[in-house]
């Protein structure tokens, strides 16, 4: 066996992907630590065991190397790790230092080194087509209502001059609503006082064509595109168990009709 095959197997091997996938975690919480106050000798251990876990990080991208050959590079998340790593072992002094700070983005490796969570990402980024459509009509609907909030209550009092006095002022109070947080008793009571109880239709309107409406767009969206993934993994999980076993019993189905349309023109 060749060396780089040695180096391929021992990259796909559990044991190894588990222990790195344990250093990921570790590296995580020490590069948290460091942001306390501690006294030197514990910041002096810290800076080293990130140290020595860099070094295991980079030999471990080595042997990756050496058994993907320059396959390794055909993958997105091979290329993510070598962009981490290298951004980590950029220099502590001078004008690129600023990039060590990009070393507490080897938690997200735990991303390339689980692939639920790739299934995940995966599917945030083929959904981002439909998010974005779905967004550019949340933000026309933003728009509409922030022009009546306006136009029907910045005139009305104090609050209605604080929280719609303007478009912008409108907008940011709209988003406040939408996300529901303290909107009752900060917001719409407030304007309700002011103008009336015909005020509150406008806020429940609002936020049943904003938070429920498109809240809902955006999770069906993902679930499609998650189900369309699941679907072409071809594994025995999920949609593509599902998938499968439809198949399975309309081949059986087609066959009892095939062969009873056979024995019927024997008789």
């Amino acid at each position: 066996m060749s060396f780089s095959s040695k180096c391929h197997d021992l990259s796909e091997s559990s044991r190894f992907q588990n222990a790195i996938l344990s250093l990921i975690v570790l590296n995580a919480v020490t590069i948290g630590m460091e942001t306390f106050s501690w006294s030197k000798p514990t910041t002096t251990v810290l800076e080293a065991l990130d140290a020595v876990i860099l070094w295991i990080f980079i030999i471990e991208l080595l042997i990756r190397l050496l058994g993907g050959g320059f396959g390794f590079f055909k993958d997105s998340w091979n290329n993510f790790d070598f962009v981490i790593i290298l951004c980590s072992i950029s220099p502590t002094t001078g004008p690129l230092s600023v990039l060590r700070v990009f070393r507490v983005f080897r938690a997200l490796r735990l991303v390339s080194s689980m692939p639920e969570m790739q299934r995940m990402v995966e599917a945030m980024l083929r959904s981002l087509r439909g998010i974005a459509a779905i967004s550019w009509l949340l933000v026309i609907v933003m728009y509409v209502f922030s022009v009546m909030g306006t136009m029907l209550f910045s005139d009305g009092g104090d609050a209605g001059e604080m929280y719609f006095g303007n478009l912008g002022l409108s907008l940011y109070s709209l988003f406040q609503i939408m996300t529901l947080e303290s909107w009752s008793n900060g917001i719409a009571r407030m304007i309700v006082d002011e103008q009336g109880w015909w005020a509150a239709a406008f806020f429940v309107t609002y936020i049943i064509s904003t938070s429920f409406t498109f809240l809902n767009m955006f999770i069906a969206v993902f679930t499609n595109t998650m189900a369309a993934i699941d679907i072409e993994d071809e594994d025995d999980h999920g949609f593509s168990k599902i998938l499968q076993d439809l198949k399975f019993e309309i081949a059986d189905l087609k066959n009892l009709i095939e062969s009873g349309a056979a024995d019927h023109d024997d008789e």
